[in-house]
């Protein structure tokens, strides 16, 4: 369960936290927590869904205390006034976040370790090529069938669109 999902839950915390070593931190303690407690736990339906809901809260509470520790106040995610209406963005971006990993996760595997290399890794194409011996070449197609794919699942959403592009040009 942690090779399978460790690269997605590791975007899903560094989309909330924006920061790459503390959301690898974040998601070896859901999984040292989830070990602890494997006896506990009732069945799980879809542990990709649990895993990714238990980040996030896990994230959110991570960047709650950052911002109690520094003395920050909680921003919110716009600067609408009306509180209900913050949320719903925060969830409708969180929700988008979410529904962007599952795609990622659709991705033949191959594709899938090459995009995540270069994109959570931060490889160059060059050093992915390098890596696994393919060319260059194989690397650049597979990263354009990756973004293809991605964009193209969630092309019926303006705001899908919008936050993809933000997301990945973050990561």
């Amino acid at each position: 369960m942690f090779r399978r999902h460790y690269r997605f839950l590791c975007m899903v915390a560094f989309g909330i936290i924006k920061d790459e070593d503390a959301a690898e931190d974040i998601v070896q303690d859901f999984f040292l927590n989830l070990w602890q407690r494997r006896m506990d736990i009732p069945e799980i339906l879809s542990f990709q869904a649990y895993a990714a809901r238990a980040v996030r809260n896990l994230s959110i509470s991570w960047l709650r205390k950052q911002q109690a520790s520094s003395g920050e106040q909680l921003h919110a995610v716009t600067d609408a006034a009306d509180p209900h209406e913050e949320k719903e963005v925060f969830n409708s971006g969180e929700a988008i976040t979410a529904r962007v990993m599952e795609i990622v996760e659709l991705l033949p595997t191959e594709r899938k370790k090459i995009f995540l290399l270069h994109v959570i890794d931060r490889l160059s194409y060059a050093q992915i090529a390098e890596k696994h011996d393919i060319s260059l070449n194989t690397v650049k197609t597979q990263m354009k069938k990756a973004y293809a794919f991605i964009r193209a699942q969630v092309a019926d959403d303006k705001l899908g669109v919008i936050f993809l592009a933000l997301l990945l040009r973050q990561l």
